[in-house]
């Protein structure tokens, strides 16, 4: 059984219970709210709280701090090397060794720093914490706070930049400023000090505010100070208010405000030495005096008028005798298109146009109408200008009909000497004492493939690469200026503009001025080149041909004497191989006598050439014969006796463009080539080809034989050096082509000229 007593207790404990559940439910409300406005605060002030175990690495953030760092709540296990990860290269060393100094007690957790977030955005932040430590004084946690100070920091930035620009812009300030706080100088900048006839602005800091103004203007700068203090006025402008500078008055312009110093009112004053400005001023007072005087008294018309309505300003004499009118006449506010001046309704329109759009015009030539209806050829040159608030033309004319009509005549006579001068095949020029041309025809700009505007002023040596012809040249000019001579030159040399030698006949004359002084050179020239290169290859093919006889003679002794012989003497040899043969088997005698009889023939064919080259006579394979057919016999012949295949392709009508010359020179390479071929290079195919291109006959013999590197054979033998001989004889393009293990290719391209021949 429960007692009574036992139940009052029981109630009471159970109240208890009801009372402290109570209790700890209003605990929790009031915790959440408060851990709520924490939140919110931390969210606000961008500032989180961390707690980090040492010994376990976790870090216990606020979420306030995960999103400092850019990333979710709960997103991720936090840990020291997680947060560390996000700092800036430049300062992860020294925010560990900051922790570290906070772990080992010598310094608090204090600094500033930059991380990086996962997008990529850098912030600032500012951290701080502080150590807690075991019994032992070993650490066991770090709690502190994290700050996003990254608006802070530009915030700052921009003020500071801000300042700057200001302070800058006060410093260079083409004004002097001033700052007087109490009648005293506060501060100053360099302009200002500079005013005040001193080299450094501390010299002027401190200083009684009136010891600067000139005594004159003291009680009127004392009540304007006085009524910016007190707010009645918020700026005061004024003008000739005087400074003393050491002892001198200067004018000044001054612009004064109110501010507040160091909570203190003050005036500040930006200063301006006017001194320049009131001398122009009298300087444009005086040029506006003669300005006045040159206008009625100019030789030159000159007009100024309204520009929106074209009324009439003012008229100088000398513009009313170009127009024909009296002064009285204009009097009355007219216009010149009321006057009907112009003559044409296009030319007013463009130069007002060109008014309106540059603000000005010059030289422009138009033609004008007088009063009695007589059209003047005029220049006009006009500018804008402010004169009394409106805005205004000033136009200066120039009567140039006189000059135009002298400047016509003068052209149509300067254009009938110059087709006269131009359609002269021979050099005509004229030079000053520099050398210069002053004047040249056409013959003389075509030599220098220049034209006549081009070398007009302008010297030989600007055009002739030539030192000794340019310098022979100057000589000659000046032995005529100098002694007032006629000089005639036979002969001399000049290299026109592509290089080629040019042959003249000269004469040159002096030209004389009023006082009898030679001031310029007149010369005529005849080009006598082809004349010139006619004599002296006359005199080369009578030297060429002399050299030739001579050679062709020495050879012919040499050939009939040496090789001739020896030739005949390889053909008895081989007649007697055949009678030795005749006693050898018969199924072997027919091959080796048919082989035989095959050489003989050849042998005998090569005396033959020899003989008809001593006798002078072409080639017998030439003799009755077409190249193309010579070619074929010849390849048939050389590869009679060889283990090659020959192929021969021969365009026939190509031979019909080759001359006798060229075809002996063409066989012979043909002939050097399939020597080199049979004898050399192992081939088993041969082919050699002859047909025609645009513009071109093309020689080919290719084998396939086992190739060589051309570079490699120079010095080694004289095949290959007399065909590239003949080719150049021919005026043709000779190329070989090979390489070791793939064959040879000769090439030979002979251009047509333009009868279609080679």
């Amino acid at each position: 059984m429960i007692s009574t007593s036992n139940l009052s207790v029981l109630d009471l404990l159970r109240r208890r219970i009801v009372d402290l559940s109570r209790e700890l439910a209003e605990r929790d409300s009031v915790l959440h709210e408060r851990s709520r406005h924490l939140r919110v605060a931390q969210s606000l002030a961008h500032l989180g709280s961390w707690d980090w175990e040492i010994e376990s690495g976790e870090i216990r953030c606020s979420n306030e701090v995960h999103r400092i760092f850019g990333r979710e709540p709960g997103s991720y296990h936090t840990t020291f090397e997680v947060l560390v990860s996000a700092l800036l290269p430049e300062d992860h060393d020294r925010v560990v060794a900051a922790i570290n100094d906070a772990l080992g007690g010598k310094a608090p957790l204090d600094l500033e720093y930059k991380i990086v977030r996962p997008s990529g955005d850098v912030r600032m932040i500012h951290c701080c914490g502080e150590v807690l430590r075991d019994d032992k004084g070993t650490p066991c946690r770090m709690s502190g706070s994290v700050q996003d100070i990254t608006e802070r920091k530009r915030m700052e930035e921009a003020v500071r930049e801000s300042e700057d620009r200001y302070r800058t812009l006060v410093e260079l300030s083409p004004s002097g400023v001033f700052v007087f706080c109490e009648g005293r100088t506060v501060y100053v900048n360099h302009r200002g000090a500079i005013l005040m006839g001193a080299n450094d602005p501390h010299e002027i800091l401190e200083r009684p505010m009136f010891e600067f103004i000139h005594p004159d203007f003291h009680q009127e700068v004392r009540e304007n100070v006085e009524r910016l203090l007190v707010g009645r006025a918020s700026v005061h402008s004024a003008e000739r208010i005087y400074l003393k500078k050491d002892g001198t008055p200067v004018p000044v312009q001054v612009e004064a405000a109110r501010i507040t110093w160091n909570g203190t009112p003050a005036v500040i004053a930006l200063v301006s030495d006017i001194t320049d400005r009131q001398q122009t001023e009298e300087a444009l007072r005086a040029s506006e005096e003669r300005f006045a005087k040159a206008f009625r008294t100019s030789p030159h018309p000159i007009v100024i008028s309204e520009m929106e309505t074209g009324r009439l300003v003012d008229v100088n004499d000398a513009a009313l005798t170009l127009l024909g009118y009296r002064r009285e006449e204009i009097e009355t506010p007219t216009t010149l298109l009321e006057m009907g001046i112009w003559h044409s309704a296009e030319e007013r329109a463009q130069f007002v146009d060109g008014l309106n759009r540059t603000g000005s015009v010059r030289n422009m030539e138009v033609k004008l109408r007088r009063k009695n209806g007589e059209i003047r050829q005029s220049l006009l040159s006009s500018e804008l200008i402010e004169l009394n608030g409106k805005q205004c033309s000033v136009t200066v004319g120039d009567d140039i009909t006189d000059r135009k009509r002298a400047e016509d005549e003068l052209r149509r006579s300067h254009t009938f000497l110059r087709q006269v001068i131009d359609s002269d095949p021979n050099f005509i020029f004229a030079k000053d004492r520099e050398g210069r041309f002053t004047m040249v025809n056409k013959a003389v700009a075509d030599c220098y493939g220049s034209t006549v505007e081009n070398l007009i002023s302008q010297s030989d040596a600007d055009f002739n690469p030539n030192v000794e012809e340019v310098e022979f040249i100057r000589q000659k000019d000046l032995q005529v200026l100098d002694s007032l001579q006629d000089c005639f030159v036979a002969e001399e040399k000049i290299t026109d503009w592509s290089g080629k030698t040019r042959w003249l006949q000269t004469i040159r004359r002096p030209i004389v001025d009023e006082d009898g002084q030679a001031h310029m050179v007149l010369g005529t020239a005849t080009d006598i080149t082809e004349r010139k290169q006619m004599e002296e290859m006359l005199l080369q093919r009578e030297r060429d041909l002399s050299a030739a006889l001579q050679e062709r003679e020495r050879i012919s002794q040499d050939l009939h004497d040496g090789i001739l012989q020896s030739l005949y003497a390889a053909g008895l040899g081989l007649e007697t191989c055949k009678l030795l043969i005749a006693q050898q088997p018969e199924h072997i005698t027919d091959d080796l006598v048919r082989t035989l009889d095959q050489s003989i023939g050849q042998l005998n064919d090569v005396m033959g050439e020899v003989r008809n080259f001593i006798m002078g006579l072409e080639s017998h394979l030439m003799q009755g014969g077409d190249i193309s057919t010579a070619l074929r016999t010849m390849v048939q012949t050389m590869c009679g006796v060889s283990s090659a295949t020959c192929r021969v392709r021969i365009d026939d009508e190509a031979g019909e463009y080759i001359s006798t010359e060229s075809a002996l020179h063409l066989i012979n390479i043909v002939r050097e080539g399939l020597s080199n071929s049979i004898r050399h290079s192992h081939a088993t195919r041969i082919t050699v080809s002859l047909g025609r291109l645009v513009g071109s006959i093309r020689l080919t013999i290719i084998d396939n034989g086992i190739g060589f590197n051309p570079k490699s054979v120079h010095g080694v033998g004289h095949g290959l050096e007399n065909m590239a001989a003949r080719a150049v004889k021919v005026g043709g393009l000779f190329a070989v082509r090979s390489e070791p293990g793939k064959g040879t290719r000769i090439l030979l391209d002979l251009q047509k000229d333009t009868r279609g021949s080679i």
